[in-house]
């Protein structure tokens, strides 16, 4: 297995002594998202690292929709009625959700492309009260696309699995497009809801789609064994966002080093928390990319990588 590359060009530093006074109450902070969430132990050991620890000087109010970004707008409030100095969220809609029934609190959040979706306007100044980590999902959408094809040299009709979120419709835009300039017939297939997943898949293999590309989606991927296990059971050459299914079973994964990711947010959070402005703290972007291959899904589908491909990825499961 070959190690990770760095995520981030640099990274602002940040003392890890205490808080600025004993006596002080500790730091309160509300966690949101729309499915529990696999990184939030990433998050939880780099704010230990910097001095906040749960239990001692810090409380995490956690607040999960369960599958159903309805409930969002509710659990935001829950949070501000919590009395939490500021919102942690992932994903576009849990963000959306946060920085439109915050009240004005800091919001510090990952996400898919926060310009697209309207957290900011300008990455390097964001203004207001909403900073981040972009993933740069909307960026490599064709990439994606670019690799499946790789993998599957006769592809000719590639499924999108869409999580329902803005974020995840524009990333399907980007793949659409990107499989249209490679001339595959393309559909979108929007499973927005845990129940959803499985008549999803199996409607993508019934419907004779040769493989299936997924947006980049806590959804998603806080399901990501019963996904892989549906995609395996299916024969369904599948590319998600994280190694997290390929190491379940699916075929292969592209995106941002997601732990990496969700350590930087802490960073920022631990910032703001003592005092910066979010305003003044600038978005950052994912600037380095883990692909990983399921050598061994690979074999029983009949399917390779070129040796040059071969050579670029970063995890191989085997």
């Amino acid at each position: 297995m070959i190690g990770r590359r760095p995520i981030f060009a640099a990274v602002v530093a940040t003392a890890a002594t205490g808080l600025q006074a004993a006596a002080q109450a500790p730091a309160r902070i509300g966690w949101l998202s729309v499915s529990e969430h696999p990184f939030v132990a990433d998050f939880r050991d780099r704010l230990r690292e910097l001095g906040f620890v749960e239990g001692k000087n810090l409380v995490i109010e956690y607040r999960y929709a369960q599958g159903n970004a309805a409930l969002l707008p509710g659990l935001v409030e829950e949070l501000v009625a919590a009395n939490v100095a500021l919102i942690v969220a992932s994903g576009s809609t849990s963000v959306e959700a946060a920085a439109a029934a915050s009240r004005n609190l800091p919001v510090v959040f990952v996400t898919s492309d926060p310009i697209v979706t309207g957290q900011t306007l300008n990455l390097a100044r964001p203004g207001g009260f909403v900073t981040g980590v972009s993933t740069m999902s909307v960026d490599i959408a064709a990439k994606k696309v670019a690799l499946l094809r790789e993998a599957v040299p006769k592809l000719a009709r590639l499924a999108l699995a869409n999580d329902g979120s803005p974020g995840g419709a524009r990333q399907c835009e980007g793949m659409t497009a990107a499989a249209k300039q490679l001339g595959l017939e393309s559909k979108v297939f929007t499973m927005d809801e845990p129940a959803g997943f499985a008549p999803g898949f199996e409607a993508i293999a019934a419907q004779g789609w040769q493989a299936v590309a997924a947006v980049s989606s806590p959804l998603l991927t806080a399901s990501a064994r019963a996904i892989a296990s549906l995609t395996v059971k299916l024969r369904l050459p599948a590319l998600f966002d994280t190694p997290a299914f390929v190491r379940a079973g699916a075929l292969m994964s592209y995106g941002p080093d997601l732990r990496a990711v969700f350590r930087r947010q802490a960073e920022m959070t631990a910032r703001i928390a003592r005092g910066a402005k979010p305003a003044d703290v600038p978005v950052e972007q994912a600037a380095a990319f883990v692909f990983a291959f399921n050598q061994t899904t690979a074999k029983a589908f009949g399917l390779s990588l070129s040796l040059p491909v071969m050579a670029s990825v970063d995890e191989l499961v085997e």
